[in-house]
């Protein structure tokens, strides 16, 4: 998942789901396990419901075009890179690898700084504490 879409939207939204079940105050409409309601089951439903509904409607879409074989890139645009191949990197990426030199004196052509040299902590009656 190159977007993390699942993490985000689909494991936080289904502990949300969940979490109303544990949490949910009566005062707010809620019958949470922690203020002795009864709501976790219709809750751990609702994710069931959810996982069935998702699937089915992915499936739908995904399944055909599995079978159609326009899913994947192709193997060139795999061994590019989509940004090479789709995004226009030759004006987002200056660089050598994408073809393109960076401009003269920028910070791609410098060897990295050295570390500079810290004094040491100053001890005893001088430390200012």
């Amino acid at each position: 998942d190159v977007v993390d879409a699942f993490s985000v939207h689909g494991a936080c939204g289904l502990w949300g789901v969940i979490a109303v079940g544990f949490l949910g105050d009566p005062e707010a409409g809620g019958n949470g396990i922690f203020y002795q309601g009864n709501q976790l089951g219709t809750q751990v439903f609702a994710v069931f419901i959810i996982i069935l509904w998702t699937s089915f409607f992915c499936s739908l879409v995904l399944v055909p075009l599995k079978l159609g074989g326009l899913l994947r890139l192709s193997d060139d645009f795999q061994d590019k890179g989509a940004d090479v191949m789709e995004h226009s990197p030759s004006k987002a990426y200056k660089d050598k690898h994408h073809g393109t030199d960076p401009p003269a004196g920028s910070s791609a052509d410098a060897p990295p700084a050295p570390p500079t040299a810290t004094a040491p902590a100053p001890q005893g009656e001088d430390a200012g504490v």
